[in-house]
């Protein structure tokens, strides 16, 4: 018997995104899987603006659109599993309201789907500032090839898998679902993406990467949860808190150096950007960060902070970070 399920879920998160909705879900069209197999879950996210009225024009061109609205405003992560609660395709993906795919990169996704038979797929991204456009590609240059997840952690020295946390450049098998690895942790406020990085390489099987045409990552957007200069910018330390929790709970704790060095890494952007805190946001981010690391052995924080050298650390210490 033919399993009717649809080939692939998109999971769309929308609050107040009727501005950038319609080009979203025009790049949809243009993915070369038949429309009746390709399910649309739009999560309304307590919308105050024109999103309802685009998804009521789009819906006569997407037999399998599936609408949910939260009357209030829950969050993206709260809108993401709610769309992946929602979802019935064989393969679920993600798209930000205000990026959009390259054509034809659902169906090249899906043949290394078939020819690979692994956990999830990964992808590499445009990113968009205006009218300029940059290309960024996963950390791992072997193509094509099936992986063990956990390959995509070390080293600490540079970027890897586990850095590389755009949502929308995953897609899951349905059995990742199943085994409840898809979930977004709801209680953070920023930086969910960077726990649920991890999350999938600590907890599935095999990925690969995939030269599939991508998808466009719309940067300096207005209202954006990376510009916010408030304590929901303390997200991060709560993420690798959760991180180090599993880790000790699953006695991993060979990738805690790599822990430290991206807590390190963030906490310097952070830095660049001090003028955007007030004090007290700044206080509390330089405490919350100092008990984080001082969970870890006093060793792997000096070799990750000699690591990182020593511009970098004398910056970090400099704003009050004591390391």
């Amino acid at each position: 018997m033919t399993d009717a399920r649809p080939e692939v879920s998109v999971v769309v998160p929308a609050r107040d995104a009727g501005g950038h909705l319609p080009d979203a879900l025009g790049s949809l069209e243009r993915q070369q899987v038949d429309l009746s197999r390709l399910e649309v879950v739009v999560v309304d996210d307590g919308s105050t603006d024109t999103t309802a009225e685009v998804l009521d024009a789009a819906e006569p061109r997407f037999p399998a659109l599936r609408r949910v609205h939260h009357a209030t405003p829950q969050g993206v992560s709260a809108a993401r599993n709610r769309g992946v609660r929602e979802a019935t395709g064989r393969w679920i993906t993600f798209l930000d309201p205000d990026d959009w795919y390259f054509p034809g990169h659902l169906a090249a996704m899906l043949r290394a789907a078939e020819r690979h038979d692994v956990d999830f797929l990964v992808s590499d991204q445009v990113q968009a500032y205006g009218n300029n456009r940059r290309l960024v590609r996963a950390p791992e240059p072997r193509r094509h090839v099936v992986l063990d997840p956990r390959s995509g952690i070390m080293p600490t020295s540079r970027s890897t898998m586990v850095n590389y946390v755009q949502v929308s450049s995953r897609m899951l098998a349905r059995r990742v679902v199943d085994e409840g690895l898809a979930v977004f942790d709801e209680r953070l406020p920023t930086a969910e993406d960077r726990e649920w990085a991890w999350r999938l390489l600590l907890g599935t099987r095999s990925y690969t990467v995939v030269d599939a045409p991508g998808y466009v990552y719309r940067r300096a957007v207005e209202g954006s949860l990376t510009d916010i200069g408030d304590a929901r910018q303390l997200g991060f330390l709560e993420a690798y808190d959760t991180v180090v929790d599993r880790l000790r709970r699953e006695g991993r704790t060979e990738y805690e150096p790599k822990v430290v060095r991206d807590v390190l890494a963030v906490l310097h952007h952070h830095v660049k950007r001090r003028a955007s805190y007030g004090d007290e946001v700044w206080r509390a981010m330089t405490a919350r960060a100092g008990q984080l690391l001082a969970r870890f052995d006093r060793g792997v924080v000096a070799q990750q902070v000699a690591g990182i050298g020593p511009e970098r650390a004398r910056a970090i210490r400099k704003e009050g970070v004591s390391l």
